[in-house]
């Protein structure tokens, strides 16, 4: 069905009103079967203390769902909701409290032409797996599930997530016409709900639930016996959803720009927030002392909340600092046990298995410790992949500099100055030979050097070092036939860089 319905109703709590146009409004909940525990990725939301729609966990941040759930309070924007907005995730029965988690909506991005936002959490959710995007539309009356938490035809506000079988038609367009399978209806408060269909053993989102007509759900008249709906598809925008919520690496405040992370010389533990042009704002206190002399990298979620995390070697143990969401840290979690002088660095997931690494080096050598994320983060044991001469060397993480989708290393041979790249191999355990990266950077001349990823968001690689005159450079990365290289620099901290003793 194409759709023009002539009575729209607003979600839980909020009037009916009457239309005649197809214009997206909230609207919609699933009488159906109580849903299995795996679509616990479906989120309840709650908009202020009238409104409640459905969503669908992308990514461990962020929610998608229909933009229409927010109009209540003018068309959405991008930034903080103009109403007071809570998130529950992981729960398919909203009773049960000790599972997954409520969060508060810190922001929206609207999509600007589809009934679609993105809801941004003050903190990710650990330990539920978010829906897997569909990469084709959905074919001529292929069958499907929605899924919601909204009202069914004997509950106003019903405590579990219900699902309901439809048969799905696409078009050219964003529109996805459901027709009812049996008895199922969507109605009030399933808007934004998730569409699925089977893939092999995986459920896969399709589609946005909608409009509806909502017949037969409760508090409809009995007039109305229609139950077809319409959903807006997300086959086809996969790059907006993951360009948005997917974590940007370096960024430890949650703005997806890289950041920088700083000891000084009284021990305490620094964030300088990214400005995304490789110039940085104020910094932030996260560490009180204690910090002197330790080992500091910042590269990947290692709690599996969607945030990045820190991890340090402190009197020789390996740790992790969970961080909140904001850059600030939790107490820390022991993975390891390295000697006091290991230095390491965070370059990303080396191996590719969806979970951060550290490389580090002691006694003259070069380690790989394969890490693993989640509520409790841990690392396996080391695998040694240098064999010597590491001593002399000063480590880096630029991310993936040669662009190749592996995550490299950069180390400053402090003898000569000379900062060369290793280029992550398809092995995921050893990185290749070295190429030249740039010269000059004495251990006088730049005393500390630290990979900023993509700092000023051009899409290649970029580095910080401080100055013996006690500045700080951002080198905006460049290439040549060989390689990845540093390229021009200029100067985006002026003086007291020299009471900095640590940067990553």
């Amino acid at each position: 069905m194409t759709a023009k319905r002539s009575r729209f109703v607003w979600a839980v709590g909020a009037a009916t009103v009457l239309a005649t146009a197809a214009t997206a409004l909230p609207a919609s909940a699933l009488n159906g079967p109580d849903a299995p525990a795996q679509l616990n990725f479906t989120a309840k939301i709650n908009i202020g203390e009238k409104t409640a729609c459905t969503g669908a966990l992308v990514s461990p941040r962020w929610v998608l769902t229909a933009k229409s759930c927010f109009s209540t309070a003018g068309i959405p924007v991008t930034g903080k909701p103009a109403i007071a907005t809570t998130v529950t995730v992981g729960r398919t029965d909203l009773t049960q409290t000790t599972l997954g988690a409520t969060r508060a909506a810190a922001e929206l991005v609207p999509h600007a032409d589809r009934d679609l936002v993105l809801v941004k959490l003050t903190t990710g959710v650990a330990g539920v797996k978010p829906v897997a995007l569909a990469s084709t539309p959905v074919t001529a009356d292929q069958a499907v599930t929605a899924a919601g938490f909204g009202r069914t035809k004997t509950e106003w506000v019903p405590d579990k997530l219900h699902t309901g079988a439809f048969t799905a038609t696409g078009d050219s367009t964003a529109d996805v016409a459901l027709t009812a399978t049996g008895d199922s209806v969507i109605c009030q408060g399933d808007t934004g709900g998730p569409v699925l269909r089977t893939n092999g053993t995986t459920q896969e989102l399709v589609a946005v639930a909608g409009r509806s007509w909502q017949g037969g759900c409760l508090g409809m008249p009995s007039t109305e016996t229609r139950t077809g709906a319409v959903a807006t598809r997300v086959d086809d925008i996969h790059t907006w959803i993951t360009g948005t919520a997917t974590l940007v690496p370096g960024d430890m405040s949650g703005d997806n720009k890289p950041d920088l992370v700083a000891v000084d010389d009284a021990g305490k533990l620094w964030l300088y927030p990214g400005a995304g042009t490789g110039a940085l704002g104020t910094r932030i206190q996260i560490g009180t002392g204690g910090w002197g002399g330790s080992s500091v990298a910042h590269r990947g979620d290692w709690t599996g909340d969607g945030v990045e995390d820190i991890v340090a070697v402190v009197t020789g143990q390996l740790l992790v600092y969970a961080n909140r969401g904001d850059g600030t840290l939790a107490a820390p979690v022991k993975i390891g046990t390295v000697p006091t002088t290991a230095q390491i660095v965070v370059p990303g997931d080396v191996n590719r298995d969806g979970h951060p690494d550290v490389v580090a080096t002691y006694d003259g050598k070069l380690y790989l410790y394969t890490g693993t994320s989640g509520a409790k983060p841990a690392v396996s044991a080391p695998v040694m992949i240098g064999t010597g001469g590491w001593g002399v060397m000063d480590l880096a993480a630029p991310g993936d500099a040669n662009k190749d989708g592996r995550v490299d290393l950069l180390a400053r041979d402090t003898r000569d100055g000379i900062l060369y790249h290793y280029a992550g191999l398809p092995d995921g355990k050893n990185f290749g030979n070295r190429t030249e990266y740039g010269s000059g950077y004495t251990t006088s001349f730049r005393p500390l050097i630290a990979g900023a990823a993509d700092a000023d968001r051009n899409g290649v690689a970029d580095t910080w070092a401080t100055a013996g005159d006690g500045t700080l450079k951002f080198y905006k990365g460049g290439a040549n036939i060989h390689g990845p290289i540093d390229g021009p620099s200029i100067q985006v901290g002026t003086g007291s860089w020299q009471t900095i003793k640590s940067l990553s």
